[in-house]
Order: structure tokens, then C-alpha cells, then sequence
């Protein structure tokens, strides 16, 4: 029942995956899970399927006004100013042959994770989107820091529930950036 929510919801943004993203198969998965010593949540799994490798894209975007696919995180993370109440993301992992491959991504991160979290989403300045494969919370994962205790903030309490947290953002126009400048004649400045 949860997946066909997952669906429901992904309906609302503009899905683009990559070429090669049409390999994410049962067999890939089966290698993942191997490859990890666990087993993948059976909505992450169907996503993973269906989903792996995209990016979204907001439907409301058009030419006069710009919109990003951001969540909304139970806790916040430092990369996120005192208003901000939610954070961008990126693309999803998945099995393509690009850098978004996500078992090229569980080697990048197997010393710097515990072995239960993994990454299944980019989000910017280089921190990653997390599923905790032991209980299934989802965490934003800060690559600055190096303490694996407080490296990570949590984004949702389910795969589903980060899914759902989904929303379109505005993208403020960048015209006035608050900056006020001086112009001084030369002679001003002669004695």
C-alpha cells in the first residue's frame, strides 16, 4: 500500500532518468543487498526498480518563475540557514554507469558510514541523503564533519515519509543581492 503512495506522489514532479538508468533490475538489487549483508526495504527496493538514477524536476517551473524539488527534514542541518525550513535535493541513486552509481557509492562511503546507513541521494556542497538499512529512518549526512555519531540529522522517519516530504520550493530571483555600491569621481580623492 505504501508504494503506491510513493507513486502517487512522485506524479507531481517531472521525472528525468538517465539512459542508462533502465538496468535497475531484481539481479542489481540482489547484488546490492549481497554486496551490503543486508536486505533493502521492500518500498526502497520497488523505487530503487522504478525510480533509481533520476532527478526531479518541479511542474511548476516554467519561463517567468523557477521552482526546486526540496524535502522537509524532522531536524535541522547546518547547511540550512535559521528560516529555511527544507533543503534540496539532488538526484537518486542507482545502478547506472555514471558517478550516481549506487554501488560505486556504498565503497565511497564504507569508511565513513556505519555499516547499517547507506547513501541514496545527493544533496548540494556534497552531502548525501541516507537510509538507515536496521530501522529505515532517512538522515541528511554532513561531509564536513567526521564524527559518525553526529554526522547525521534526521530527514525522515520512513523511506515513505521522506518521499511524501517532498515539495516545490521557489527560487528567489538573484536581482537584488542587497548590495549597495558608491561611485566617486577621481577628484574627490586628489589631496
Amino acid at each position: 500500500m505504501s508504494f503506491k503512495r510513493i507513486e502517487q506522489k512522485m506524479k507531481e514532479f517531472l521525472i528525468n532518468i538517465d539512459e542508462d538508468s533502465n538496468n535497475n533490475s531484481n539481479i542489481e538489487i540482489e547484488d546490492l543487498e549481497q554486496k551490503l549483508g543486508k536486505q533493502l526495504h521492500s518500498d526502497y527496493k520497488k523505487f530503487l526498480v522504478k525510480y533509481g538514477g533520476c532527478s526531479l524536476e518541479s511542474r511548476k517551473t516554467n519561463d517567468d518563475v523557477e521552482f526546486d524539488v526540496c524535502y522537509r527534514p524532522i531536524e535541522k542541518d547546518p547547511w540550512m540557514g535559521v528560516n529555511d525550513e527544507t533543503q534540496l535535493l539532488e538526484s537518486f541513486y542507482g545502478f547506472q554507469t555514471n558517478i550516481d552509481n549506487i554501488m560505486d557509492i556504498v565503497d565511497t562511503y564504507s569508511d565513513r558510514f556505519p555499516e547499517t546507513i547507506i547513501a541514496i541521494a545527493g544533496s548540494p556542497g556534497g552531502n548525501e541523503i541516507c537510509l538507515d538499512l536496521d530501522n529505515g529512518k532517512v538522515f541528511f549526512w554532513d561531509h564536513e564533519l567526521r564524527n559518525p555519531e553526529k554526522d547525521f540529522y534526521l530527514i525522515a522517519n520512513s523511506f515513505e515519509d521522506f518521499i511524501l516530504s517532498l515539495e516545490d520550493e521557489l527560487v528567489e530571483p538573484c536581482g537584488d543581492d542587497g548590495i549597495v555600491s558608491i561611485w566617486l569621481d577621481d577628484e574627490l580623492l586628489k589631496d
